[in-house]
């Protein structure tokens, strides 16, 4: 990542525990896509007594290359009681890594190129400087 994580707790105990949940799930949303330029974090407890759903909201603010932000909100649900503030942070960096693998595969799909006749050829998987050669003309005869 080009700038470190910002996380923010607001009426939430800021724990190692937390810290370390985190850290790792960031990890694994560079996996999804590598040239993550910001992650904003925000984490806070909405409801002292919720009738039902969660105790608290985690936000995610990603952006990455060419201004495109990837946002993920994930707060207190109608029909799930009390979910740990784990279970959500866990689920909304799982929607991000879902979110961020499909921008990843938008975009290298964007680079595959279907040349006339039965080949296809992945751009990246050319040695530098080389062009395609187009294709045999088989109508001619």
């Amino acid at each position: 990542m080009r700038i470190s994580p910002i996380v923010t707790y607001r009426g939430v105990n800021k724990t190692d525990a937390l810290e370390s949940l985190i850290a790792e799930k960031i990890e694994k949303l560079e996996l999804a896509y590598d040239q993550i330029s910001s992650c904003r974090i925000a984490i806070e407890k909405v409801n002292a007594r919720p009738g039902s759903g969660s105790f608290y909201r985690v936000r995610i603010d990603i952006t990455v290359p060419e201004n495109r932000e990837v946002v993920v909100d994930k707060h207190p649900e109608q029909g799930k009681q009390y979910p740990p503030l784990e279970a959500v942070i866990r689920d909304v960096f799982d929607l991000a890594f879902r979110q961020l693998r499909e921008l990843s595969d938008q975009q290298h799909n964007h680079m595959t190129t279907h040349i006339p006749g039965n080949r296809e050829i992945v751009l990246d998987d050319l040695p530098a400087g080389e062009v395609p050669a187009p294709p045999a003309d088989t109508t001619a005869g």
